[in-house]
């Protein structure tokens, strides 16, 4: 009857038996049948495991065995389930990664357009003054160049007064003057000067008495179009009073600026009339900027420009 019971419920009888199980080149064991079964659904053996409930030989694979086939299925579909689940939540994170990652790039773009705006803004734009740094601009003042180029526009204290050289004192140069009836005239160096017949306003044209000794000197310069160019491009030099600022903590002072313009429309020459800023990385700053300033070009006599900002806290 017993044989008979057990052709009827191998199940039980190989889940009772002791099994050996290979895994790799190891004999582990022995473990009941139950115990296998456990390992199995926990992942810890496959169908695909060697064991044997004789000893060290007669191995047999689990899912040929008739006590284990079912649970060979039943565990590879609770693993087929664990891996789908599985892959379905690292997509999830991955989604979340990336849009994280994106959103953290959008407001980064935000965040540095908002920086770049608010920079631009207080450096370039016309009455924008960031960090409390207030810059005010004095009224420019045009005047006609002095005819040497090499002689300093400006006076400081303590230096020296630069002079071209100049002919030694004589006799004044006279012309031999024709034979007339009139009385005898002598003929200075320069032409009879003629009345200043300088325009009130816009353009000036025609010739106008400027030096001392009489020579007469053309100019041609449009000083509505310079004033024009000066208060639409002052706000340019901003930033170099405000990069000085940074240099020079608590710095402060009225910088008196003068500039030539050349016949070609740009500025030729640069002077600043402050014993510390002759010279140096304002001074390199506020010439590159006015290079770019766009003046007409014109013909005769430059013009000079004369201006002053004053640098100062609110």
């Amino acid at each position: 009857m017993s044989a008979a019971q057990d052709l009827h419920d191998p199940e039980r009888e190989q889940l009772d038996s002791q099994w050996l199980y290979r895994q790799g080149d190891l004999v582990l064991g022995p473990l009941t049948g139950h115990q296998l079964v456990e390992k199995l659904y926990a992942g810890a053996v496959t169908g695909k495991t060697e064991v044997s409930a004789t000893g060290p030989s007669g191995f047999r694979k689990l899912e040929e065995l008739d006590g284990f086939r079912l649970h060979v299925s039943k565990a590879a579909a609770k693993q087929r389930v664990e891996a789908e689940a599985r892959a379905l939540r690292s997509r999830r994170m991955r989604q979340r990664l990336l849009a994280g990652g994106v959103a953290l790039m959008v407001l980064g773009g935000l965040g540095a357009g908002a920086w770049q705006i608010a920079r631009y803004s207080s450096v370039y734009l016309p009455g924008v003054k960031g960090d409390e740094l207030s810059i005010e601009m004095s009224v420019p003042v045009i005047t006609v160049a002095k005819r040497s180029g090499s002689e300093e526009l400006f006076e400081y204290p303590g230096e020296p007064k630069q002079r071209t050289p100049e002919k030694t004192p004589g006799k004044p140069t006279e012309t031999v003057p024709e034979k007339t009836d009139k009385p005898e005239k002598v003929a200075s160096a320069a032409p009879v000067a003629k009345p200043d017949r300088r325009p009130t306003g816009g353009r000036p044209s025609g010739r106008v008495t400027t030096d001392p000794d009489g020579m007469s000197t053309e100019v041609n310069y449009d000083q509505a179009a310079i004033n024009r160019v000066v208060k639409q491009s002052q706000a340019t030099l901003y930033r170099c009073f405000k990069e000085e600022a940074e240099r020079r903590p608590g710095f402060a002072a009225k910088v008196p600026l003068e500039f030539t313009i050349g016949n070609d429309g740009r500025v030729a020459q640069l002077w600043v009339d402050h014993p510390q800023l002759k010279k140096g990385p304002l001074f390199d700053c506020l010439l590159g900027e006015m290079k770019k300033w766009p003046f007409k070009p014109y013909t005769g006599e430059r013009a000079t420009v004369n201006l002053a900002f004053t640098i100062g806290k609110k």
